[in-house]
């Protein structure tokens, strides 16, 4: 089975056009799957949209929003009440920026490859960026050249990517060794903590190009870059002293 983790916060204006893309995705898949999405305290309705959207879908609310690591780490706790070890967790951006078409060959990596976590990348070759403003550009860039050196992990083109396929047996992996401690972080550092805690079991990680295209996007990224930059300088230090 497929479980879907999709962490949301005010996005009603692209709840329509997510649960139609998901279903086109993964219908002719021939796989069970189920939706869970996380809504992080919204306050546009976007919790009873998607209830309406996506029939059958799972969905858990947070009362005020706690950031995008809480949202992951309710939604990663809840799959694994449930899921089989050679389940896979796919996790995308709640805004229509993550490129659905890239999906099968992400599959693939898992399925045929053995792979336990595979990240779409705009950094890799043959990726890319586009509708994103400069300064969000270079913060992501300033931020995957600070992890990789604080936290070892110089083998990924990115770091902070949501798009991501995971062999539900590598969360298991994951929440064996760390508890539900595994996911400390609130802020869009989040994903970066989880690829040190895989790295840390020698999971095995890799990467497929994708286009992140922001003008897919309804309505203002959630972003801020101040905050963001520094969860990530937090983050950085907190590897860097052995205390992460």
């Amino acid at each position: 089975m497929i479980h879907v983790v999709l962490p949301v916060f005010d996005e009603a204006g692209n709840v329509a056009a997510m649960a139609a893309q998901m279903r086109e995705r993964l219908d002719p898949l021939g796989v069970p799957y189920r939706i869970v999405v996380v809504d992080d305290g919204s306050t546009d309705g976007t919790a009873d949209l998607f209830r309406r959207a996506a029939a059958g879908a799972t969905v858990l609310t947070h009362a005020v929003n706690q950031g995008p690591g809480a949202a992951f780490r309710t939604g990663f706790l809840h799959v694994l009440e449930s899921a089989a070890p050679l389940d896979l967790v796919l996790t995308m951006e709640g805004d229509q920026t993550s490129d659905p078409r890239v999906l099968p060959r992400m599959l693939h990596r898992v399925w045929e490859e053995g792979d336990d976590i595979v990240l779409a990348s705009c950094y890799l070759y043959g990726g890319g960026i586009r509708g994103t403003n400069l300064r969000r550009i270079g913060l992501s860039h300033l931020a995957n050249g600070l992890m990789k050196k604080a936290l070892g992990l110089s083998g990924l083109a990115t770091l902070s990517s949501f798009y991501r396929v995971y062999q539900v047996s590598a969360l298991q992996a994951m929440h064996r060794r760390f508890g539900d401690a595994f996911i400390t972080s609130r802020g869009f550092e989040c994903m970066v903590e989880v690829l040190y805690r895989a790295a840390q079991l020698r999971l095995r990680i890799s990467e497929v190009p994708m286009v992140l295209d922001g003008s897919r996007r309804v309505g203002r990224s959630k972003m801020r870059v101040l905050r963001t930059s520094l969860g990530y300088l937090r983050l950085a230090v907190r590897g860097a002293s052995g205390r992460l």
